[in-house]
């Protein structure tokens, strides 16, 4: 008996992670009806789901980068009547994203039989609280927890309490291509490194801020290695975008389009995530799907993955220039033995294996 499954992303907030996922269930016989936004960046997505054998797509204009405030709410407001209208065609219906609490807490108290509630942080990005009072309500109401890594389901637990354990399940993140129909670059030996290269959102939460120190460096300066922070910015980081710019930094302040990203990703550098704190990064499951090296700061499911993987190496013991340069060392040192530990651990993020070995809510065999 096929599976029907909504997932439910109101602002598009992970749609490069919708995508795979969506993509997966089909590949094992679901029928999926994703239900997001139209948004300013990666329509290539929406498109490519349309694609898919299986699976129909709901995205008006919710998100904020194609609608105001009000047109937004309204739209999501919409768009959840139409869920709860067709929600007897469905056995699951999995909310990635939090986008308007109050009307998902009525409309997921109807459903709750079939509310899958995915966690992908246990308390919102900058919330300074143990506890996130939303995330709590919409937790209690599903029947099933699903959590993209080990490192946020424990926080989550943690924070929250052991009664949610029972109900808990992990999917690991998986790959994450840069653009649809781009199948994994396999790990190979190449060049010597040239750059250290930030990629991704530059948030504050990032601690892009060590790359002021490694300007600095003179041991950096006598490798000549490049570095660059590649990546739109937070408008209160203006600050430190100046001052990297001015010890020599080179400072991308965009978001990259398809191409410029393929480029970027193209380039001999190893890449540094260099996080004061996160859950888990989806900026890393791109670059190992484009057979990058990186290096990463111990937090949340970055420290997890790289321990997992037998990378300790490439694991910071602290933010520091001489952590990193510890790290790069070691890829010198070490660089067959690295190359091998990446290509394993990219073969144990493929989609299809990770949902088969899951035991997911998701119904599927």
């Amino acid at each position: 008996m096929t599976t029907r499954i909504a997932i439910l992303d109101p602002g598009s907030f992970v749609l490069p992670y919708d995508h795979q996922l969506v993509q997966a269930l089909a590949a094992r016989g679901a029928q999926v009806e994703f239900f997001g936004s139209a948004t300013r960046y990666n329509g290539e997505l929406l498109d490519a789901m349309r694609t898919l054998p299986g699976v129909t797509v709901d995205a008006p204009r919710i998100s904020r980068t194609v609608a105001s405030r009000g047109r937004g709410a309204l739209a999501y407001a919409a768009m959840l009547v139409r869920l709860l209208w067709r929600s007897p065609r469905f056995d699951i219906v999995n909310l990635q994203f939090s986008g308007w609490w109050p009307a998902e807490w009525l409309v997921f108290s109807l459903l709750r039989r079939r509310f899958v509630f995915t966690v992908h942080n246990a308390v919102p990005h900058g919330f300074a609280g143990a506890q996130h009072a939303p995330t709590r309500r919409l937790a209690r109401l599903a029947t099933a927890l699903l959590f993209v890594s080990a490192s946020t389901r424990d926080d989550f637990i943690d924070r929250y309490g052991e009664r949610f354990r029972v109900k808990s399940h992990v999917l690991p993140h998986g790959l994450m291509p840069a653009a649809p129909g781009i199948e994994p670059v396999a790990y190979a030996g190449g060049a010597v490194p040239r750059a250290l290269v930030f990629w991704g959102r530059v948030q504050p939460y990032k601690g892009v801020e060590l790359f002021a120190d490694l300007a600095r460096s003179p041991q950096l300066r006598a490798r000549g290695m490049a570095l660059k922070v590649v990546g739109a910015w937070s408008a209160e980081l203006m600050p430190v975008k100046a001052e990297l710019a001015s010890l020599g930094v080179q400072v991308d302040d965009r978001y990259l389009d398809t191409p410029a990203l393929l480029a970027l990703l193209a380039e001999e550098a190893i890449f540094l995530l260099p996080y004061q704190r996160a859950s888990q990064s989806g900026a890393l499951y791109t670059l190992l799907h484009h057979g990058r090296v990186f290096i990463c700061a111990d937090t949340g499911d970055l420290g997890d993955f790289m321990r997992r993987h037998g990378l300790e190496g490439l694991l910071l013991k602290e933010r520091s220039v001489s952590a990193v340069l510890d790290c790069v060392a070691y890829f010198e040192l070490h660089r067959d033995a690295v190359l091998q530990a990446f290509q394993r651990a990219q073969d144990a993020h493929r989609w299809g294996r990770l949902i088969a070995e899951a035991g997911t809510p998701y119904g599927l065999k």
